[in-house]
């Protein structure tokens, strides 16, 4: 039994929540968040390295720029004892890519990559890190300085051997090094953002659009609070035949990849879902609902683990009332070359009022198919009620902890009038008196 935290904001509280995210979606935050401490940003995605394909697989890297937008020089030290001032061979940071795909209404992830460890920072200045000039750091190319930038080319980023995601921390930031290695090389996409063909294929997907993604954890950005701006995406398209990935657009800094598909699709809802804990632990949930014929609505959702190291291993729905549920369905990415985690897709459960997703619980499965750090999941189907007409949703949490559950969107004391479905927020803000 989960022990659980509930989201059951007052109607002007939610309203309030849901402004913000909009404003963050749309880029018009009025100041960047993190600026006391370390606090490491992903400044561009200059470009990808298609490494090849074994067995319809191809394998990616991303390159990554990284900024330091905080008021102290960022650790960053892979030297066994350490470079000084306190630091150990730990105190760097590890850098995450992703790949991600926008299709028929459905935003999901295609691609997720082993780690590459940072050694070494080259401090460079670059307009629109802070104020566009690098602050020399005391410890050289062991820190990132304030205001510097460092790039990391994408054949850098997916150089083999590289680290487990399932060794760190993202919360803390905490990880081993050196990295417990392992990892599989036995084919070319091996360690990197493993991504099927078929998931890419024009002929496949028409219409789809395609998103990477770079992420950084840490030690002492996690530890000044600032763990939840480290992700950036930016957009790309796939060349037939070749399958390279060409950039589209720019970097969109500060971002996590899934915060896109409400900027494409106005009838998508984005939700931050906090787990209360120092540092915070974040999800994003994404929500879009269509009414494709009388007395019917489909929902999709996407939950995706930003810096949560519980992780999570349930999602329920529970409408007012007897509902029918048909079409469901859901889709994960996999952990592989030899991460410990299992791939099993998780099982839904249909009561009178409720549909509901699990994966096997911690203990006794401690490497079961949870959704950790930088992952992102899918879940749909259809019912006979509206989104008015839904009592709550809980997001259950894998590692033990209290809560055991974050409960949110609780229509118990509201009920938007216009189904908080259509993306039209003006239609329940006219509520208010």
């Amino acid at each position: 039994m989960h022990n659980r935290i509930v989201r059951n904001l007052p109607v002007r509280t939610t309203l309030a929540l849901f402004a913000v995210c909009t404003l963050a979606l749309l880029g018009v935050e009025a100041a960047a968040a993190g600026s006391t401490g370390a606090d490491v940003t992903v400044y561009e995605l200059p470009g990808t390295t298609n490494w090849g394909a074994s067995g319809g697989i191809r394998g990616y890297s991303v390159g990554t720029t990284s900024c330091n937008i905080g008021d102290t020089p960022l650790n960053w030290c892979d030297v066994n004892g350490g470079c000084g001032s306190g630091t150990t061979s730990s105190d760097h940071p590890v850098i995450g890519q992703n790949i991600y795909r926008l299709k028929n209404g459905r935003f999901d992830q295609i691609g997720a990559s082993w780690l590459k460890h940072g050694f070494i920072s080259l401090n460079q200045s670059a307009g629109g890190c802070g104020d566009g000039s690098c602050a020399a750091p005391p410890l050289g190319g062991n820190q990132l300085g304030v205001g510097c930038t460092d790039p990391y080319s994408s054949s850098l980023n997916g150089g083999r051997p590289m680290g487990r995601k399932s060794e760190v921390n993202p919360t803390t930031g905490v990880f081993p090094f050196p990295e417990g290695g392992g990892g599989s090389t036995a084919t070319i996409w091996n360690q990197r953002a493993a991504v099927a063909e078929a998931d890419l294929d024009a002929a496949l997907n028409p219409g789809a659009r395609y998103f990477i993604e770079g992420q950084y954890i840490a030690p002492d950005d996690a530890q000044s609070g600032n763990g939840l701006n480290n992700a950036s995406y930016r957009e790309v398209s796939v060349e037939a035949v070749s399958f390279n990935l060409q950039n589209v657009g720019s970097t969109v800094r500060q971002k996590s990849a899934i915060e896109v598909w409400p900027v494409i699709d106005a009838t998508v809802e984005l939700l931050n879902v906090d787990v209360p804990s120092v540092p915070v632990e974040r999800f994003h949930v994404a929500r879009k609902v269509t009414n494709p014929s009388a007395g019917v609505w489909h929902y999709e959702y996407a939950v995706h683990n930003m810096n949560s190291a519980r992780a999570a291993d349930r999602l329920a729905i529970r409408f007012f009332g007897a509902t029918t549920f048909e079409n469901i369905g859901f889709h994960d990415v996999n952990a592989h070359s030899n991460e410990p985690y299992d791939t099993a897709d998780w099982g839904n459960t249909v009561t009178v009022d409720e549909v509901s997703w699990d994966s096997p619980a911690f203990s006794p499965a401690e490497n079961a198919n949870a959704i950790r750090w930088a992952n992102m999941y899918n879940f749909w189907f259809d019912a006979d009620r509206p989104p008015a007409e839904i009592e709550t949703h809980v997001l259950g949490l894998f590692e033990a902890g209290t809560p055991g559950e974050v409960e949110f969107l609780t229509n118990t004391n509201l009920i938007f009038v216009d189904g908080f479905g259509t993306g039209d927020s003006t239609a329940w803000s006219q509520t208010f008196p």
